[in-house]
């Protein structure tokens, strides 16, 4: 299973899971924050939040936004490919009416055929994957540094299926430039998107680097589970005002995590870093605290400004 706790402070253009194939937070790909690739609907205000999760057998459920048709157009130009077994889909892509491209994965070993559709649907896309074990090697190409914001939503699990080895994806076909490629590397257990300038070399496989140390912005679990520092105590759903005065009462520090779900909230979250600075009101709504493996006595409670019908999160608490 892939654990992926807090990717939301990575870097931008890189959704990537610590030491595994296809994601280096060391390498180049990795070394983008995270908020380039903030999710912002055209015409929005530039300081639109962006985002990331996934928590033990859950996985960063910096889920994105369902392969299922949103409410806003028709879909266009669906491809499913059958896995063999005659099940879920090897993987489905499809376009609405504004564009907007939905792409489904749980089978990674048909690169090429997905590569193929991305293509037809309008991404100028390069989809290559990575066996266990194994990495492209590097450098590529050159790395677009001003990426536009809600080019695309970083890689993330499939609600629902946040212990597979699924991964979703969704791209805006609008707001590519001449000359760019969007390089996704896929493998069981790991993801990796950036977007590139031409041209991209071919991936051509070697051994993948050790396993780097997880960084400590990457060390939190989930606060409100047997033996952790809320254990009993259930936030989603609550007011700020609610839960801070039970956290407060057990002598823990309170930090925020302003969280924007993806448009229609269909499972998936962005984060912006620019905007963590934002005073967090009483009546905010919290949908998980999580703390520090390393070091305890704080609290991050991961909030929105609003209501949603259903945790952005897309999985319960415990």
């Amino acid at each position: 299973m892939k654990n992926i706790d807090g990717i939301e402070a990575m870097r931008p253009l890189a959704r990537v899971e610590p030491g595994k194939p296809g994601g280096r937070p060391s390498g180049a790909g990795a070394r983008t924050l995270l908020a380039s690739i903030t999710a912002e609907e055209p015409g929005a205000a530039a300081a639109e939040p962006h985002r990331a999760r996934r928590y033990g057998p859950r996985r960063l459920a910096l889920g994105l936004a369902a392969v299922a048709v949103l409410a806003t157009g028709v879909v266009v130009g669906p491809s499913l490919l059958k896995d063999g077994r005659g099940t879920d889909p090897a993987y489905a892509v499809t376009k609405d009416a504004n564009g907007i491209v939905y792409v489904k994965v749980r089978d990674f070993h048909d690169a090429a055929g997905l590569t193929r559709q991305l293509k037809d649907l309008g991404v100028p896309a390069v989809v290559d994957y990575v066996p266990e074990g194994q990495q492209c090697r590097e450098p590529r190409a050159t790395y677009v540094t001003d990426v536009p914001r809600g080019l695309y939503y970083a890689p993330t699990n499939i609600p629902g299926e946040e212990g597979g080895p699924g991964w979703q994806m969704q791209i805006d076909t609008r707001r590519f430039k001449d000359g760019q490629t969007f390089v996704w590397t896929i493998g069981e257990s790991g993801t990796s998107t950036i977007l590139m300038n031409d041209p991209v070399a071919p991936c051509v496989l070697v051994p993948a680097d050790p396993p780097k140390p997880r960084p400590d912005f990457l060390d939190y679990r989930v606060a409100t589970t047997e033996g952790h520092s809320l254990a009993g105590y259930r936030v989603e759903g609550k007011t700020v005002g609610e839960v801070v005065p039970e956290i407060e009462k057990r002598g823990l520090k309170v930090t925020y995590m302003i969280i924007e779900p993806y448009p229609g909230n269909p499972g998936g979250y962005s984060m912006d870093p620019a905007r963590q600075d934002i005073p967090v009101g009483k009546d905010w709504v919290v949908w998980e605290a999580r703390e520090p493996r390393r070091s305890p006595g704080e609290v991050r409670l991961v909030v929105t400004d609003k209501r949603y019908d259903r945790s952005p999160l897309g999985s319960p608490e415990d």
